[in-house]
């Protein structure tokens, strides 16, 4: 029998409550060498554009040209309703995971969506907890996924 050779995955989340803090901390990463991980972001525009769709369109493509500029041409963006949270949107590897229906409706739009999103990717529950309360408090939230050694050297440069 034979030990599996595949390195346990872990997951690091950090929130910040400024635009430019998040910006600070994905240029931080992308100075470094971390093609092993995968990063997402979420972030909560509240129920601001509740009844301005012309508003949340514009806000839509602001932040997806300003996270296309930021991490990759090829970066996947998309939001949605939540009724819990308002208007959420998601860049990175984990906007499949919210898009993915659960009968006519995106995982991340249901309610509790987001938390069993962060729980499914092996997140503790008080860690998932925290997390969605900063989301709610219009926190934003950098996920990153990948190998012991790689998170461990991102909680080392970004700090927990």
């Amino acid at each position: 029998m034979h030990a599996s050779t595949t390195e346990q995955k872990r997951v690091f989340i950090k929130s910040y409550g400024q635009i430019f803090e998040l910006e600070n901390a994905l240029k931080v990463i992308q100075g470094m060498d971390f093609n092993k991980i995968s990063i997402s972001v979420i972030g909560n525009l509240g129920d601001v554009y509740a009844n301005n769709p012309e508003g949340l369109a514009i806000e839509e493509s602001r932040l997806q040209i300003f996270f296309k500029e930021l991490l990759n041409t090829d970066t996947d963006f998309d939001s949605f309703y939540n009724p819990e949270m308002g208007q959420l949107f998601v860049v990175g590897f984990l906007v499949a995971t919210f898009l993915n229906p659960v009968g006519k409706r995106a995982i991340g739009s249901l309610s509790g969506g987001p938390y069993g999103i962060l729980r499914g990717l092996g997140v503790s529950e008080v860690t998932a907890t925290s997390s969605v309360k900063k989301l709610n408090d219009h926190k934003y939230l950098l996920v990153a996924r990948g190998g012991s050694f790689e998170i461990e050297k991102l909680e080392d440069s970004l700090g927990n």
